[in-house]
């Protein structure tokens, strides 16, 4: 197995699963698992699918190949997208971790297993390995006295520092998931309990706040004009509107609600589905969607943390910033006259950004299948510092 190539073979999956537990310490694992259980046993239904189930990116997958070997399954004959996914993570953490101080080694085992920034360090990780897999040298930094990024890429042509950040589609939002999926959490099965199955709007004319009494407010007042027969209303932060119909217990298909939902919701709002459960089949489908008409300044957010970034690298050598755009599926229309591309082109006209040879972007990871294979790639999109200080940097290859 050639350690420079990304691909990964069937049969190689449960050992590189069983790489990653080995590094991760499985009694370690074995206990946030049991906190994962845990959390899913009192987590409703929308919360628990739509963010506990989602917040660390491994859990979910572990407790399915546990599973698998518990019950004597062959992991290769059972293989989810999801278990392909994490052994490709096995696979570069694998690797990369024979290059890392033991230090480092010791920070990354930690942080990993952290619920709520595990996908910040993976996203380093996964940075790194596209430099390895490119045949460069991954130098980790130790410093940990003075601020500093998180290493040195080391090329026959070029050597550049690395400061890797994740941006959150949360990032000064006016609606939070987290809280969105509580309301929906609170809301939707009580709308169907009162007989109505359906698409719900609400529009906030500010932020949906994280309190519990404002939000439990929230619910209370929607159920009570929905209870005396009214559809169309205005609530006390907002409007309420909906096109929901008595529920008729029939069957409905998840899949094709799900479509509607992403073909129906704008851009900026969130949206879950509810439904309800009739001889094993789902019925009686409760869709919201949930948006703010307030101004959010998710680019001056992003800007913030670009800034933060860049004082990170050290100035005397170029810098790449590399930022995971959370949520965002594809990054096509954020090639140019988009207000990503402004608000990069105006920092990299910066003076104090003159050390920095570019800023890239990455997707979510996206899957395009053949008969033969699955390839799981993330897209990604680069702007170039016409500004740079340091030669020899407008013709390195950061994305490939």
């Amino acid at each position: 197995m050639d350690q420079h190539t990304a691909d990964i073979y069937d049969y190689e999956v449960g050992r590189l699963i069983h790489r990653l537990i080995s590094f991760l310490g499985e009694n370690d694992i074995e206990k946030r698992l049991r906190k994962y259980h845990d959390a899913l046993q009192s987590g409703g239904p929308v919360f628990r699918k739509y963010y506990l189930q989602t917040r660390h990116p491994w859990w979910a997958s572990l407790d399915e190949f546990f599973a698998l070997e518990q019950a004597g399954k062959s992991i290769k004959r059972h293989l989810s997208r999801s278990l392909k996914l994490l052994a490709g993570d096995a696979r570069e953490i694998t690797v990369l971790n024979r290059f890392m101080p033991e230090r480092v080694r010791r920070k990354y085992r930690q942080d990993l297993m952290d619920d709520e920034r595990a996908k910040d360090y993976l996203f380093e990780l996964h940075i790194a390995w596209h430099f390895y897999l490119m045949g460069c040298t991954i130098e980790w930094l130790t410093n940990d006295a003075v601020k500093h990024s998180e290493f040195l890429v080391k090329s026959e042509s070029l050597e550049f520092f690395v400061e890797c950040k994740r941006v959150s589609i949360d990032l000064s939002r006016k609606i939070r998931r987290r809280d969105f999926y509580r309301l929906a959490e609170k809301l939707l099965p009580s709308v169907q309990s009162l007989g109505f199955c359906g698409i719900i709007n609400i529009t906030l004319s500010g932020r949906l706040h994280s309190n519990d009494n404002y939000i439990s407010d929230l619910c209370s007042q929607v159920l009570r004009k929905l209870d005396i027969g009214l559809h169309n209303f205005v609530i006390q932060s907002g409007r309420f509107s909906s096109s929901l119909q008595p529920v008729n217990h029939i069957a409905v298909d998840l899949v094709a609600k799900t479509r509607e939902l992403i073909a129906i919701k704008p851009p900026e709002a969130h949206g879950a589905i509810f439904v309800g459960s009739s001889l094993g089949k789902p019925v009686d489908s409760v869709t919201l969607i949930i948006q703010s008409e307030a101004a959010e300044p998710v680019l001056e957010g992003i800007k913030d943390r670009l800034k933060k970034a860049a004082s990170q690298l050290d100035p005397s050598y170029p810098g790449l910033i590399a930022c995971f755009l959370e949520g965002i599926d594809d990054l096509t229309e954020l090639a140019s006259d988009s207000g990503l591309q402004v608000i990069s082109n105006y920092l990299l006209d910066k003076h104090e950004f003159a050390h920095v040879a570019a800023i890239s972007y990455c997707s979510e990871s996206k899957v395009e299948e053949t008969s033969r294979f699955e390839s799981f790639f993330n897209q990604g999109l680069l702007f170039r510092n016409p500004n740079c200080k340091f030669s020899g940097v407008s013709e390195f290859h950061f994305l490939r």
